[in-house]
């Protein structure tokens, strides 16, 4: 809760506070000298009635020690708070060190109950504790509040309150310090037990009823009209709330209070007390409203309760301040809402309901949730109707792994340039929810959305997974996809060239379904007998017309027929292909490498969900993929193109399936720390990229964005990230970069990672770094695949380090690579005894 200090008669608090959670952890604090008095009870309301015994009840806690606590009991709308504020008003001289005033929140609509953990927060916090300094333990807290209260005059109000277990913490124990508590609930035992006063509320009198309305529209005024006055007392059965917002009603409007009266009795003729309900009371009030007041007085039902400042209106609203500010002056006329000060409104729980009760029966769930959404971005706290979260893959960036998309984008796009002709292959590692279709959903976008842009081509391995054979699959996605990039008046084209070269390629078998065509045509019309093209009769013209329609149905039913067949846009015709075909293979690679040479852009394709397929799928897809890309002629065009693939799935899920399916041969390729398995990915990919870990800094970003909360950055933290920035972009070597992030703090340091992965992959930077990664050359396996391997996964290491917020020095992430890239098998177990840990893979490399 917001504090408000407010007293003119600030003194300092003199010498320091010491508490402890324990005698072995004491943490001493030095309040700063000019901290204030607190005074938070808000204004007294400007009309007031009654209660002289109510009041002398509470006078009575100032003079008895053996009275530290009063609990004030009654229904919702009798004048709980505002009995203990006016008391409280008068007798604040009586508490020179104070008056704290919490409001519980029990009884809020749209809010939850305040915890005892974030009561006493508020308390200490006003007494001078710093939120960072506060003791982590409810019992610790309870124990320093009572401490800090001991010898100090000091009252504490806390209202609305719904149970005992909200508050039985913030009793203050033998002093001077006393609370009063609010609540519709008897909670007898819990006041039987620590010995607290209670007073009952009742409803006010038919004189003192008669006193507020004379106090809000003039004694004149009731004189005039007594009986119209004394029904409104009645039907409102003493309730001060329903009596002011009805004589707010009455002073707006000037009209006679019998017809206020009269108005008051037809509405309460069907209850059975022949009363009125409160929320009758306050809907007269609320349909009279301007539709911008309206407005606002529903969204403040998303608003937690208690006190509203303007800029937290001004927020539900999406309004300027000033606007919001007239709108709030109207509602406050009109007894919807009481001043609170210069910059706040105190909004009643009964009128908070009813505001909750009209925007869910009159706003769309869109517009409560963008003004719940904007109340957070103003108070830094988790909105109170958390958004359902669904577990589909992201399209937005929340775990900072935009920048290992980048580098994998440039990374294809370098390889389609300097080697258009050749595939490469990524495999992106990870376990079920790590991440891997996000991170494919952020590569998609920097391909497609790029100067030089690509054809992604999406392919759901699970989907496909019970289809045969899996290369007709790959190849229809291909196609498709190919032809949805195409404007429309050009996709016709694609597929006349498509047929073309497949007769030019295998002529007998089109050659022949053309000749039936021609035959079936033929047939139809024979059939139809001679057509006159001169008609000279409607019959005739008729004839001609139908003769007409059914050679184009049959020639298209027939070209379907044949397209299944012969064109593959079927399953069983491509297994038709294989059954009749002598080297289908060679018909497959080639036909590939023709739609992938006559796209106007390179083709990735993103395989994902491979790791939901059992293993013969598994195997086959991969086998297709190795086929395709190694058996595929290089073109007849001028720039000949081969397409690359990126594949989304957990690499153990992939080792198991090649070991399950070549078991015969384990024990007779493998290699010391590197299985089967992993010689057969290593031979596919050129590329493994690990997922990267979640760190405790994007881990807290990440649920905060869930919970709502907007994250605040202080100016201190935005002059540390430019600094920091600057110092990264003038780096000259990898090791300038990570000099400039160690120096940071976490938060810096998450902020400009972007930027230092960008520097690192510059090309004068990795320049430098390749050349200083010749040293371990005689480290690697004596081939040229080893080789490249190493530099590759270096490369990807270092940015998914740098993601972690692990600074690794470059020769142990060298050693490290060498490691996973010669001895897999020992990395992964090395990863595996950390995760044991709880701690992230591959981070104890420094």
């Amino acid at each position: 809760m917001a504090q408000d200090f407010t007293g003119d008669d600030a003194s300092p608090v003199a010498g320091n506070v010491v508490y402890a959670g324990s005698m072995e952890d004491v943490v001493v604090h030095v309040p700063s000298q000019s901290l204030p008095v607190p005074r938070q009870v808000p204004a007294p309301i400007a009309v007031f009635v009654g209660r002289a015994a109510e009041l002398k009840v509470l006078d009575q806690l100032v003079e008895d020690p053996g009275q530290p606590a009063c609990l004030v009991l009654g229904m919702g709308g009798i004048g709980k708070t505002a009995l203990v504020v006016q008391w409280a008003n008068h007798v604040t001289d009586r508490f020179p060190e104070g008056q704290l005033f919490i409001d519980m929140r029990g009884y809020s609509a749209a809010g939850t109950p305040l915890s005892p953990d974030e009561a006493l927060a508020s308390v200490l916090n006003a007494l001078g504790v710093e939120f960072d300094r506060l003791p982590a333990d409810l019992d610790a807290r309870s124990a320093l509040f009572r401490s800090m209260v001991s010898t100090r005059r000091l009252l504490i109000v806390l209202d609305n309150v719904a149970a005992a277990e909200q508050v039985r913490p913030l009793l203050p124990g033998s002093g001077s310090c006393r609370l009063v508590l609010t609540s519709r609930r008897d909670m007898d035992m819990f006041r039987t037990v620590h010995g607290i006063t209670t007073i009952r509320l009742k409803p006010l009198t038919v004189v003192e009823g008669r006193q507020l309305l004379e106090q809000v529209l003039g004694e004149k005024r009731i004189a005039a009209e007594p009986d119209a006055a004394l029904l409104l007392v009645e039907k409102c059965e003493g309730l001060p709330l329903a009596l002011q917002i009805l004589a707010s009603r009455a002073m707006e409007s000037h009209r006679p209070l019998s017809e206020l009266a009269d108005s008051v009795a037809g509405s309460s003729a069907g209850s059975p007390d022949n009363t009125i309900a409160i929320g009758t009371v306050l809907s007269w009030t609320y349909e009279r409203l301007p539709p911008d007041a309206a407005r606002l007085f529903r969204l403040l039902g998303a608003h937690p309760g208690g006190s509203v400042t303007v800029a937290e209106a001004a927020a539900l609203a999406d309004l300027p301040p000033k606007a919001v500010t007239d709108l709030l002056d109207q509602l406050t006329r009109q007894s919807m809402l009481e001043a609170d000060g210069p910059d706040g409104y105190r909004l009643h729980p009964l009128i908070h309901a009813y505001a909750y009760e009209l925007a869910m029966r009159d706003d769309s769930e869109q517009e409560r949730l963008a003004a719940e959404r904007r109340l957070s971005k103003v108070t830094k706290q988790p909105r109170q109707n958390v958004d359902w979260v669904n577990d589909a893959p992201a399209t937005a960036d929340r775990l900072n792994r935009g920048a290992l998309a980048d580098m994998l984008a440039i990374r294809l796009r370098q390889a389609q340039s300097e080697q258009p002709d050749v595939s490469f292959l990524v495999h992106l590692d990870g376990p079920w929810g790590a991440g891997k279709t996000s991170l494919l959903n952020l590569l998609e976008r920097r391909l497609t959305n790029s100067p030089d842009p690509s054809v992604v081509v999406p392919f759901n391995a699970w989907r496909y997974a019970r289809v045969e054979p899996p290369w007709w699959a790959l190849i229809t996605c291909l196609r498709d996809q190919l032809i949805r990039a195409r404007p429309w008046w050009r996709r016709p084209w694609l597929h006349i060239r498509e047929i073309t070269t497949r007769v030019r390629r295998s002529g007998a078998s089109y050659l022949l379904a053309m000749i039936v065509l021609v035959l079936l045509g033929a047939g139809v019309i024979a059939l139809l007998g001679p057509i006159s093209f001169a008609p000279t009769k409607f019959g005739d013209f008729a004839k001609a017309i139908a003769a007409g329609i059914a050679v184009l149905a049959a020639l298209w039913s027939a070209s379907k027929v044949a397209a299944k067949l012969l064109l593959w846009d079927s399953a069983r015709g491509a297994r038709l292909l294989e059954q009749s075909h002598t080297n289908p293979m060679q018909e497959v690679t080639e036909h590939f490498a023709w739609l992938v040479e006559h796209s106007s852009k390179p083709v990735v394709f993103f395989i994902d969900d491979l790791d939901r397929c059992d293993a013969k799928f598994v195997v086959a897809i991969l086998d297709v993929v190795q086929n395709l890309v190694r058996d595929a002629p290089a073109g007849a065009g001028q720039i000949p193109r081969a397409a690359s693939f990126v594949v989304a799935a957990d690499g153990a899920w992939l080792r198991r399936a090649y070991e399950k399916t070549y078991e015969n041969f384990q024990g007779a390729v493998d290699e010391p720390g590197r299985p089967l398995g992993y010689l057969f990915l290593d031979k596919l990919f050129q590329l493994s990229v690990p997922m990267p870990a979640i760190g405790p800094q994007v881990q807290s970003g990440y649920l905060d964005t869930l919970l709502g909360v907007s994250p605040g950055a202080s100016q201190e933290l935005t002059n540390e990230v430019q600094e920091v920035r600057a110092r990264v972009v003038s780096g000259r070597t990898e090791s300038d970069v990570l000099s400039a992030l160690d120096a940071a703090s976490p938060a810096a340091r998450q902020a400009v990672i972007g930027d230092a992965i960008a520097k690192m992959s510059a090309p004068d930077v990795s320049d430098a770094t390749e050349h200083a990664l010749q040293k371990f050359a005689p480290l690697l396996l004596a081939n040229p695949r080893g080789m490249k391997r190493f530099v590759n996964t270096y490369s990807v290491l270092r940015v998914l380090r740098t993601l972690e917020g692990n600074t690794v020095a470059p020769e142990a992430l060298a050693l490290w690579t060498i490691i996973r890239v010669r001895w897999p098998l020992a990395a992964a177990r090395r990863a595996s005894r950390t995760r044991g840990r709880g701690g992230r893979c591959d981070h104890d490399v420094r």
